[in-house]
């Protein structure tokens, strides 16, 4: 989560150093907003949409290898269990049980 913060964080940076127009527009917004107005915000709509594609992104990708990895730390552990508490199996790398 936190890689993912810092990664919209520096995303969304980038657009307001590089884009004089988005600037411009959350300078006014901030005005606005201590005027008392009730506008969008600019940066809260550049973090919206950063969350947005990055989940389209990932929906379209085919891969698997985030589950992969945390489905080998799951099996690891559970074997370090069985082997801690004496049991007679293990689980292979599907997770199936087979004697030990």
């Amino acid at each position: 989560k936190s890689s993912l913060m810092a990664e919209a964080t520096a995303t969304v940076t980038e657009k307001f150093v590089s884009d004089k127009a988005l600037k411009k527009s959350a300078l006014d917004a901030a005005i606005d907003a201590l005027k008392g107005g009730a506008g969008a915000d600019p940066v809260q709509t550049a973090f919206v949409k950063f969350f947005k594609d990055k989940a389209a992104a990932a929906k379209k990708s085919g891969d698997d290898s985030e589950e992969a990895a945390q489905r080998e730390a799951l099996i690891a552990k559970m074997n370090g269990v069985a082997k801690n508490e004496g049991f007679f199996f293990t689980f292979d790398a599907n997770g199936k049980p087979q004697a030990a």
